[in-house]
């Protein structure tokens, strides 16, 4: 096999995941570390930029361009619509796709009008659904430095994904897992995707080895509704996924939300796995045709 080279970010996240994937692979791939926009961009919350692929474009570029042969994302960071030659080759098994509180024992068990840290706009709907008392601080940075900014007392807690922590082996005790059930996940999370050029028949036959079959279905699911929401990373908007043990039937909770959190719709419905899909992009319709079509077009405008 030709000698490969990896893409990645440069935050320590990025760089371990992208390590992890390499190791599994069982060769020796060097990374190229790559600059996005979102990674320069640092003094501005994400969801007021403008766009989407914050994190993806810049890699996406040096893989068409030939300069890498593969690169390793968060899956939430991938936008729906990917660039022309570029596919996702391979879902490697997901960890647990829940935040996580830093800071406290859970969202009722903060003071009142607590400070809380997090760029997600998606976290601070739920977190102002069920405490409208609550503070919503910006919060950006890699997971050591958000992980810093708490511990220094900047913010009373911060919300950030459980699975980053995991793979950055912070012990469980410093974190409190939040139930995707009641505090509903972004799409994909806790997933990775590894892109590759969609014509190298070499990097994606390699890549085959990391596949798991339910992670990449869950993240099918999550992402169609996504696409019918035609919403980025960056809406208060979440999709939690629960594939049952025999891999038959699928639950599925959605939930569209202003961004103050006072006006929010969820709904959850239950089917096989083989309508998923369908059942994720009814939802999403439902949810849209029931008032979340006025709520994203508010956001879109700036408004809450």
């Amino acid at each position: 096999m030709r000698q490969l080279i990896a893409g990645s970010r440069g935050s320590k996240l990025a760089l371990t995941q992208t390590e992890g994937i390499i190791r599994d692979l069982g060769l020796d791939i060097p990374i190229k570390v790559i600059k996005t926009r979102g990674d320069n961009i640092q003094d501005v919350a994400l969801a007021k930029l403008e766009g989407k692929a914050f994190f993806t474009k810049e890699i996406d570029d040096a893989l068409l361009a030939g300069e890498i042969d593969l690169a390793v994302h968060s899956y939430k960071d991938i936008p729906t619509d990917l660039p022309d030659g570029i596919t996702i080759a391979a879902v490697p098994i997901r960890e647990p796709s829940n935040d996580a509180i830093v800071g406290a024992k859970s969202i009722e068990d903060l003071p009142l009008n607590a400070n809380i840290g997090t760029s997600s706009l998606r976290r601070q709907a739920l977190a102002r659904h069920l405490r409208p008392d609550l503070k919503m601080l910006d919060l950006r940075g890699n997971i050591d430095t958000r992980m810093r900014k708490q511990a220094e007392g900047q913010y009373d807690a911060i919300i950030v994904a459980e699975a980053g922590l995991r793979r950055m082996g912070y012990p469980s005790e410093e974190y409190k897992p939040l139930d995707g059930d009641t505090f509903i996940p972004a799409p994909g999370q806790g997933a990775l995707g590894i892109t590759a050029r969609a014509d190298d028949t070499e990097v994606l036959e390699l890549l085959k080895k990391l596949e798991h079959a339910s992670t990449r279905m869950a993240c099918d699911i999550e992402r169609s509704f996504l696409t019918a929401l035609d919403g980025g990373c960056q809406v208060p908007a979440g999709i939690y996924t629960e594939i049952d043990a025999d891999g038959k039937l699928v639950e599925i909770k959605g939930f569209i939300s202003s961004a103050d959190g006072k006006r929010f719709l969820s709904e959850t419905r239950i089917g096989k796995l083989s309508d998923g899909i369908e059942l994720a992009t009814g939802l999403a319709d439902n949810l849209l045709r029931s008032g979340g079509d006025v709520l994203l077009e508010e956001l879109r405008k700036g408004g809450n």
